[in-house]
């Protein structure tokens, strides 16, 4: 019996030795990345993707990717690699896809499919990356329209602008330093 006994406390206090050990070491990762939005948006004919970024950077690159669909496999596919952005609009972050840079790496594709990976590198050296699944109908503007009276599909459904910007401003704390 007292030997049953010992074991069991041993067996404890193993169990909450170990406990201990694997707080102490999820403490040391990484804290998780900031998730980073993009919106999609129709001017006119063109499909197109407000890419937040802070009041002082610049869109320098963009790269664009088919990717699975959600629960399918396979690679992601290079549509679009191009740099040297050559408009304001476009480097404040509303890119038209296929169009607005003076360096074109990848000729953008006739069709851009439904499910799509943006990345885009800014002025700063920084570089971000979202992956959104379009819906069947997105939200479509006259060419002209202020980017700031417009909403986005994302992957959490159609959002403002202000709740893009919102969004990237709470995740990306460093544009408030």
């Amino acid at each position: 019996m007292r030997v049953l006994a010992r074991g069991k406390r041993r067996v404890l206090l193993l169990a909450g030795l170990l406990l201990s050990l694997s707080q102490l070491g999820g403490a040391c990762l990484h804290p998780p990345r900031p998730d980073y939005q993009v919106g999609f948006v129709r001017i006119g004919d063109r499909l197109a993707v407000y890419t937040p970024i802070c009041p002082d950077d610049t869109i320098e690159a963009v790269r664009v990717h088919a990717v699975p669909e959600a629960g399918k496999s396979g690679d992601s596919v290079l549509l679009w690699d191009a740099d040297g952005p050559t408009d304001e609009s476009t480097r404040a972050g509303l890119i038209l896809l296929g169009e607005g840079f003076g360096t074109v790496r990848r000729a953008p594709p006739a069709q851009f499919g439904r499910t799509l990976s943006v990345a885009v590198d800014t002025n700063d050296g920084n570089s971000y990356n979202d992956a959104v699944a379009l819906p069947e109908q997105v939200a479509r503007y006259p060419a002209g329209r202020s980017v700031t009276g417009m909403s986005f599909e994302t992957d959490d459904g159609r959002v403002s602008y202000d709740t893009l910007r919102a969004h990237f401003e709470t995740e990306f704390k460093k544009c408030a330093e």
